[in-house]
């Protein structure tokens, strides 16, 4: 009633192992390992079985959920005294191979997606939240001093072992007499400072070393052919800290000018010492002759005798990014401070758009390649372009924030100073035929600057000022320096259709995404009829190119309704988005975002709508 036939023939095998002479046997593999248990349990099984000299246990990790915990797994079974002492400092791992790769098919007939998925991460503005610069190096240094030690638990000698030791008891008695806190109310300018400062000290190097280790996964599940593309962008990054200005008189037109600015000097150095770092590593000079059009390129470029090609290629790269931020720190001068600058350096002098820097990254990468030294260009090259690619020439993105009301505000100011009544008086219906009729004949409704000629204060409040200034910010920014604009307290059509037109008639060349965010419960429960309304307007679906971005806010809707009123609406809300998706267009589909953990809904069960969660 205790042992079954399978229970007493695995017995039956330790009794056999422990009656063995020596190097009769070699190891004890576990294949379906998923656990620390699953290795202690045959450890165990061998001490009570007398084994003198037991053998080796090896995990057999096959499964692909597994193959993810791996590491978790044996790095629970190191911290156990009782199985370090039993290893004599060496460990085997076995890992399967057929088994995952039945267990990846699924994935490999979804690889057009995995290759394609970006997912954004986007730090809001909450000053309260940003660490300081201080701390945020003393905590660096703290997890390379752990990492170091881990490195040297076996190997390293105790004099090693106590420098990392006392360094890290000065740097843990350092960060305790810290002050978490600045004492000081900060600027905008500064918030947006401080809250990038995550990117520039954990990201820009986590970032590539994730992607490397993804590209290595991909590869072994789904096989060399089926890697990470290189240019891919698994990850985007954007930040409201500087262009949120729902409700913060203090985030103008000129503040974001300003931190779209020092976010490209930032992006410029960056990427100019890694190139120069790059230019140090690559010194070789592969045969003149070669069946290589990148090298071609390169050596048209260098001179055919040049000795050292790729280097006297990249110099130039990394000259013009220095370029670019001293251009950067130009205008920046010129927008902040008063004196005259002491630089004239034009645009055509930098790098504006990242396309360019990456069409010549990608032509050393290929030339490495193409002449034998694919190893050379896997190295900090491939890391390189994985940083411009995710980070770009302008680091960080800023989505520009706005609440709805201040639209209509400026669109009741157009509608008097054209002659053609009150814009707020007018119901929903005349508002959207009306913005439908603009953004189809496509005529300029205003001179640039004019709600700032003298007489026009009664048509244009200080607050409807800021707003038109901000769009006009809007249609000077170079490529990508922001992302989208979020319309807060949205709560019909036209609130979003006002949006796009304003970019319109400001002469945006590439309209920011119109991002609708519904907050309070109201405007939770008609998200679903907004957007059905929307996508019923050919001027709308002509504007957003397939693709189109909702939010929904948390925080809002739980004050508003409390939270579980708000959880239900916001999961209510889910499912009638999906559900106008697949009404009106198979590409659609493709415009949503499923949470399938929280809705558990069997309309909802595909990958859909882009939709964001704003706590």
């Amino acid at each position: 009633m205790y042992f079954s036939e399978n229970a007493c023939e695995v017995l039956d095998t330790f009794a056999m192992i422990s009656d063995q002479y020596e190097d009769s046997l070699g190891a004890y593999v576990i294949s379906q390992c998923t656990s620390a248990s699953d290795v202690l349990a045959v450890l165990l099984l061998q001490v009570d079985a007398g084994v003198k000299r037991p053998l080796r246990v090896v995990p057999l990790f096959e499964t692909l959920d597994d193959l993810r915990g791996a590491a978790s797994t044996m790095e629970q079974l190191f911290r156990l005294p009782a199985y370090i002492g039993s290893i004599n400092g060496k460990q085997e791992v076995m890992v399967g191979y057929s088994d995952s790769a039945k267990d990846a098919g699924r994935l490999a007939a979804s690889w057009s997606q995995c290759e394609t998925q970006t997912a954004e991460i986007v730090l809001t503005a909450h000053p309260a939240q940003v660490n300081r610069r201080t701390l945020l190096e003393k905590h660096g240094r703290v997890q390379r001093i752990l990492n170091e030690a881990d490195g040297l638990r076996w190997s390293g000698t105790p004099y090693q072992r106590k420098l990392l030791d006392d360094a890290l008891r000065r740097k843990v008695g350092s960060i305790w007499q810290t002050d978490e806190l600045s004492r000081s109310k900060p600027s905008v300018q500064s918030e947006a400072e401080r809250g990038t400062l995550v990117f520039k000290t954990v990201m820009w190097e986590a970032l590539p070393s994730f992607l490397r280790r993804l590209d290595a996964t991909m590869r072994l599940t789904l096989g060399d052919g089926r890697g990470l593309p290189l240019t891919a962008c698994p990850f985007k990054f954007a930040s409201w800290m500087g262009g949120d200005r729902d409700g913060n008189p203090n985030v103008t037109s000129t503040v974001t000018r300003e931190v779209c600015l020092t976010n490209r000097i930032k992006a410029a150095r960056l990427l100019g010492k890694d190139v120069r770092e790059l230019i140090s590593t690559i010194s070789g000079n592969p045969p003149r002759r070669s069946d290589s059009d990148a090298m071609d390129r390169i050596r048209e470029r260098v001179g055919v005798d040049a000795r050292a090609p790729f280097r006297g290629y990249l110099y130039p790269i990394a000259a013009r990014l220095d370029r670019t931020a001293e251009w950067a720190e130009q205008e920046l001068h010129r927008l902040t401070r008063d004196e005259p600058v002491t630089t004239n350096i034009t645009p055509d002098e930098a790098y504006l758009s990242k396309d360019e820097l990456m069409d010549e990254l990608l032509t050393v990468h290929r030339a490495l390649c193409e002449t034998g030294n694919a190893i050379t260009a896997d190295g900090r090259l491939s890391d390189l372009i994985r940083k411009l690619s995710a980070f770009g020439l302008t680091f960080v993105p800023l989505d520009v924030r706005q609440e709805s009301d201040r639209h209509a505000e400026v669109l009741d100011g157009i509608t008097r100073y054209l002659g053609l009544g009150s814009y707020a008086q007018w119901d929903e219906g005349t508002r959207v035929n009306w913005i439908s009729q603009q953004l189809q004949s496509r005529r300029p409704l205003l001179r640039s600057g004019a709600w700032h000629d003298h007489g026009n204060e009664m048509y244009f409040s200080e607050n409807a000022c800021e707003v038109l200034d901000t769009f006009a910010m809007i249609s000077d920014q170079y490529e990508d320096s922001l992302g989208a604009y979020v319309i807060s307290q949205c709560t019909s059509a036209s609130d979003v259709l006002a949006v796009l037109l304003l970019q319109v008639d400001a002469g945006v060349k590439r309209p920011l995404r119109v991002v609708p965010l519904f907050e309070t419960l109201d405007d939770l429960r008609g998200a679903a009829s907004t957007m059905e309304q929307l996508f019923r307007l050919p001027a709308y679906i002509g504007s957003i190119n397939g693709k189109q971005e909702v939010m929904v806010g948390y925080s809002d809707s739980a004050k508003d309704a409390g939270r579980l009123a708000a959880s239900w609406s916001q999961c209510e809300t889910q499912v009638q988005l999906a559900a106008v998706a697949r009404k009106y267009c198979e590409a659609y589909r493709r415009i949503f975002f499923n949470e399938e953990r929280l809705l558990r809904s069997p309309q909802s069960r595909f990958k859909p709508f882009n939709l964001n969660q704003v706590a």
